[in-house]
């Protein structure tokens, strides 16, 4: 078991107070694959908030079985639906879950811009206020 750290490449790491940080070391490994400063073009990855990690889910659930992650803020504010007028925020959304799609162990990549699962478009409700990735 790993521990999600508090600073990835770079970017700090916030977390909700629930969040319990204990998971997969492939989930700490996929965050390195995919969070990183310069993820988007023309802008700067400093901060991300995970409201959920290996808690607050019910079985069956990838959080539960420390193979899941939520995050909710980009750089501080909130992700929101449409990202109104927040091109910072939508940059580096689309940054992260492009990269991520290149993870070998990605399983779920849901989030506002884009919802695959095992690579392949999938419809999953909700997901608009946050990316949601899990690992296999």
């Amino acid at each position: 078991m790993a521990t999600l750290p508090s600073e990835v490449n770079g970017v700090t790491v916030g977390f909700a107070s629930t969040v319990n940080k204990n998971v997969g070391q492939n989930l700490v490994d996929a965050l390195k694959h995919c969070i990183k400063s310069d993820i988007a073009p023309s802008h700067v990855l400093n901060k991300i908030y995970v409201s959920s990690a290996n808690d607050s889910h019910s079985t069956p659930s990838w959080h539960v079985q420390q193979k899941a992650v939520d995050i909710s803020r980009i750089n501080g504010p909130k992700i929101v639906l449409g990202y109104p007028g927040v091109d910072e925020i939508k940059a580096i959304v689309q940054g992260i879950q492009n990269c991520f799609e290149e993870y070998s162990l990605r399983r779920e990549n849901f989030g506002p811009y884009i919802k695959k699962k095992l690579g392949q478009d999938w419809f999953v409700p909700g997901h608009d206020d946050h990316i949601h990735l899990s690992i296999d």
